[in-house]
């Protein structure tokens, strides 16, 4: 897991022990501290209160958890020197990484059939990427992998899930799948290739209908001029008014793919996917919306929140009460996927 651009870091523990990286190995620095510091130095990273400086420093606790950007961290971590700041990664076993998983991404008291189907989920997902031999870390620890909550959201019950699911993931054809989640589609989950225009196996748009009881099953947004202005003008430099905004395309399943603004300067189209990340994720909860007005503000009606592709995780939470198990669960919202032990 990884944090980027950071211009401080500061680590806890007990009993740390601190190494930096020299021609390839790692030379012990300082042991038996309880706090160690990093800065951005020269393109390099400096420990404090001492002249050490390296391209990269590793940390381990001597006992207990690590404890970083209000998170606890299991096994160790990495302080590298980058362009625009420190990196920092999180190193740890897959499986305890997933027990810090759960809570980030759902609740543990939901139905266990639920928490597994998200354990399950996000093992695939993980090691999706892991595969994929990044440079240097395999996932980010927010919304654009999946949500790491840390060593002190993990309990029994998140546990529990890991154990008995352990090393399970999901296959399609023989292809380990790239299993997308999102909180609730609103009745409908969608296909990645409707959102993102790539084929992702056993990831086809399905019916859902059971996750009404989801906070942003229904919602609406009002929106000023102002921030709509505010929003164009950061996808399209340039533009000086809106005068409109509008649906331009939507997908077959009725999500906004493009979205029109009439300014100053003509029609301007943006992807709907970027508006709603420049409004902010929890602002615009999802595409699927239609557009009115009321006065001199647009009104958003939509369902759902997140992007709707694959696992819909208040959708598992309701067929788990309606007495699914994990596997059933899973093979609704990944269509044709086959349950395997990969390790």
């Amino acid at each position: 897991m990884v944090h980027e651009k950071r211009p401080r870091v500061v680590v806890s523990g007990n009993s740390l022990l601190v190494e930096r990286l020299d021609q390839q190995s790692w030379k012990p620095v300082i042991n038996w501290i309880r706090i160690a510091a990093f800065g951005s130095a020269g393109g390099k990273v400096k420990l404090d209160g001492s002249d050490v400086m390296a391209s990269a420093f590793r940390i381990k606790a001597g006992s207990g958890i690590l404890k970083y950007a209000g998170r606890s961290h299991r096994g160790y971590l990495t302080i590298l020197a980058g362009s625009n700041g420190i990196t920092v990664v999180s190193h740890m076993p897959l499986e305890s990484y997933l027990a810090g998983v759960v809570n980030g991404e759902i609740d543990s008291s939901w139905p266990m059939d639920a928490v597994k189907a998200q354990v399950v989920a996000a093992r695939s997902y993980a090691l999706y990427h892991m595969n994929a031999q990044a440079l240097y870390y395999d996932l980010k620890t927010d919304v654009t992998s999946q949500i790491y909550a840390g060593f002190d959201s993990e309990d029994e019950r998140t546990r529990e899930a890991v154990k008995s699911t352990r090393g399970q993931v999901l296959y399609r054809d023989e292809e380990l799948i790239q299993t997308f989640f999102h909180s609730s589609c609103g009745g409908n989950t969608t296909s990645a290739r409707e959102v993102w225009g790539m084929a992702q196996p056993a990831q086809e748009g399905v019916y859902c209908g059971e996750c009404e009881e989801a906070p942003y099953a229904r919602w609406n947004l009002s929106l000023e001029a102002g921030e709509i202005i505010g929003v164009v003008k950061a996808l399209i430099p340039g533009v000086d008014e809106v005068n409109s905004l509008g649906v331009h395309r939507r997908a077959r399943d009725g999500r906004v793919q493009t979205l029109f603004a009439e300014t100053g300067k003509g029609r301007v189209l943006m992807d709907a996917g970027e508006f709603r990340k420049e409004m902010g994720y929890r602002r615009l909860p999802s595409t699927s919306f239609s557009l009115g007005k009321s006065g001199d503000r647009i009104i958003l009606t939509g369902q759902g929140y997140g992007h709707g592709v694959g696992l819909c995780q208040w959708g598992a939470r309701g067929s788990a009460l309606r007495g699914m198990n994990y596997k059933q669960i899973l093979r609704k919202y990944y269509v044709g996927a086959e349950i395997r032990r990969a390790y």
